[in-house]
């Protein structure tokens, strides 16, 4: 008897045309997801990465449709099969979940493909060119969105005035460690044998015993070492997420050094290290090593998938990358000019897997499932997960032990580099800044990463110096210092003139005990877009200062710190009794932070920085004063300064 039962071959074939149906839907959704994120973050485009999970996705629906394309023979088979896959990726987005308490997170994306899936149905019905067409004309609109953005908003064929050098001028080599704390570098004290080569450096110059960051988080880090100013000055931040150029009168490092005859150099795999913020402003040549994307490699669906199933390849966030980018730029490079030379290594930041065995098995020995599985919960922490404390517990150690790794190989590259000049014979003609842009919070206060803590974990960082015809070998700062004061003491050590704006001047006195760095005063504006990934009356942590919401100042001086936020009200730490900031005082010494506040209002009165509430002025050129045009105008940064007469 004659059967209208489809053969196995049909089955499959039926089965994998609707798994490559479904397959597009849920692409083309996580596409559309990460492609907002992108926008929304103002991140350059990483077209590349975003066309390789594309494809990764619709491969990896395959296996799936194979199996479950029998229930194609099923009554209703046509929507089982769909439905089953549903199911199947609705599972693994949970298994991959940033945070699997906010269902919407792994639930949406899933249920949203299956409306795109019906769509596209009805699509296939009036013919397959149809389908595939809109299909394949989603696809290049997502990836063009981005693209666009980035071309209307930054100019990067922007020039680069360039004056001439003195002779004799020493390279500038200017290393951010992305992450990395002082407290867990051993150069600092730490146990652990984490920075050897941070170590000879300090043997060969100055270590500043107690740095202080400026911010929480890269902007506007970046912004304020670049600049020589503070956050609510440059406006570089959470709420603006852009270094303006400011009609030159905001130069940055780069630009400053140009005019003084330098080929200046940026070497990155951190995309916020890149013209879509306005921080490769004055660069005039830029690896953009960021667009492998393996830095936001947790951010993304697929990759989250391709780790846990133990398929990745990747080594790092990009670091190796750079140091090959900077061997061959030095292996043909051109000594006619001095180079100012950036480099930011991104490789103590999440996912803290992500390195090279020999440092990520530098401090322990746990299966990389475990670590991966335990990386990804304290990711979830900064996104709005909430922890039990066994739950704490439990990843805390494991966290610190991937954390030390990742200082460590940051470690191992910064050698790398500062090797490719001594090398060659430049070194001891070269002015060496090392230091981090900001901290990490592992654990402490019940808090994860940085961006919302307002911590010393996340600000106090490394600062370390290298230049013998300045800096005495061996030399110790012990005052507290603000990093803000990096770029007016590289000037001093150049002997060139420093750019009128800069809020905190030259380090370098205080090798001889001149005081220097102050004040020591750090902010953080509203991360809107983290803001509402947690859940009202929630936060990365316990207690006043991880509040996701709002913005913070801390000011310290001597051994108290004074934060101030928002909507929260006044906090007060003597950190020298109370160094892991527990006990506020605030309430039981009302004249030490009337005095505290005092102090804090005469330094934003002196550097003419805006109250704590004031609404953003997108104008740099605010509160600026005829003098400082002149200076700037003499410079050849302003055109004018007639408005001043």
């Amino acid at each position: 008897m004659a059967t209208n039962t489809p053969s196995l071959a049909e089955t499959i074939k039926s089965g994998v045309q609707t798994g490559l149906g479904f397959g597009l839907s849920i692409a083309l959704v996580h596409l559309a997801a990460g492609i907002g994120l992108l926008v929304a973050l103002g991140q350059p485009p990483l077209t590349g990465m975003a066309i390789q999970s594309f494809f990764m996705e619709l491969v990896l629906v395959l296996p799936f449709a194979v199996l479950l394309a029998p229930l194609r023979r099923l009554p209703r088979g046509e929507w089982l099969m769909p439905l089953a896959l549903v199911v199947c990726w609705i599972g693994l987005e949970r298994w991959v979940a940033v945070d699997p308490s906010k269902l919407q997170m792994w639930i949406g994306p899933t249920l949203g493909s299956l409306a795109v899936f019906a769509i596209g149905r009805q699509l296939w019905k009036r013919g397959a060119g149809l389908a595939l067409g809109v299909a394949g004309g989603l696809f290049v609109v997502l990836l063009l969105v981005p693209i666009i953005r980035y071309s209307l908003a930054v100019d990067e064929g922007a020039p680069v005035t360039q004056g001439e050098a003195k002779e004799g001028a020493p390279d500038v080599l200017f290393i951010v460690m992305d992450t990395v704390r002082s407290m867990s570098t051993s150069a600092y004290g730490y146990e652990r044998p984490t920075t050897p080569n941070l170590d000879q450096l300090v043997a060969e110059g100055v270590i500043f015993e107690d740095a202080y960051a400026p911010a929480t988080w890269s902007l506007p880090a970046h912004a304020a070492l670049f600049t020589g100013t503070f956050p609510s000055r440059n406006n570089a931040h959470a709420e603006t997420r852009f270094l303006s150029e400011g009609g030159g009168t905001l130069p940055t490092l780069a630009e400053h050094l140009a005019l003084s005859g330098y080929e200046t150099y940026a070497f990155s795999a951190n995309p916020h290290i890149s013209d879509a913020f306005g921080l490769t402003r004055g660069f005039m040549h830029n690896d953009k090593a960021w667009q492998s994307g393996t830095s936001a490699r947790g951010f993304s669906f697929i990759y989250r998938i391709i780790d846990a199933i133990g398929l990745s390849q990747v080594q790092d966030k990009g670091g190796a990358q750079v140091v090959d980018n900077i061997d061959n730029w030095m292996k043909r490079r051109d000594d006619d000019r001095p180079a100012f030379v950036f480099v930011n290594f991104l490789e103590a930041h999440f996912p803290f897997h992500q390195m090279p065995d020999e440092f990520l098995y530098a401090y322990q020995q746990r299966d990389i499932s475990e670590l991966r599985e335990i990386g990804q919960v304290s990711f979830g922490v900064q996104f709005g997960r909430q922890l039990t404390d066994e739950e704490l517990s439990d990843i805390r150690q494991p966290i610190v032990d991937m954390y030390d790794g990742g200082v460590l190989y940051t470690d191992y590259l910064v050698g790398q580099v500062v090797d490719l000049w001594r090398e060659k014979g430049l070194l001891d003609n070269t002015i060496v800044v090392v230091l981090g842009d900001h901290g990490e919070v592992v654990g402490e206060h019940g808090a994860f990463g940085h961006v919302t803590p307002m911590v010393e974990e996340d600000l106090r960082v490394p600062l370390v110096m290298r230049y013998p015809a300045k800096i005495p070998a061996g030399s110790r700062v012990s005052q507290g210092v603000s990093t803000v004061g990096t770029f007016s003491s590289i000037t001093d050590m150049l002997g060139i003139a420093d750019s009128p704006i800069t809020q905190v001047k030259s380090l370098i006195p205080g090798i001889n005990k001149v005081e220097v760095g102050k004040p020591l005063l750090a902010e953080r504006f509203e991360e809107e877009l983290m803001a509402a990934r947690f859940a009202p009356g929630t936060a990365n942590g316990t207690g006043p200062l991880v509040n996701p919401r709002g913005r913070y100042r801390a000011f310290r001086d001597g051994d108290y710190k004074l934060i101030q936020h928002s909507t929260d009200g006044t906090f007060l730490y003597n950190l020298a009794t109370d160094p892991g900031e527990l006990d506020d005082i605030a309430p039981t010494q009302p004249d030490k932070v009337a005095d505290m506040t005092r102090r804090l209002e005469r330094e934003l009165n002196r550097l003419e920085l805006p109250a704590l509430n004031a609404e953003v002025s997108m104008d740099p050129a605010a509160g600026m004063d005829k003098e400082t045009c002149e200076s700037l105008l003499a410079l050849g940064y302003v055109e004018s300064c007639d408005e001043y007469e």
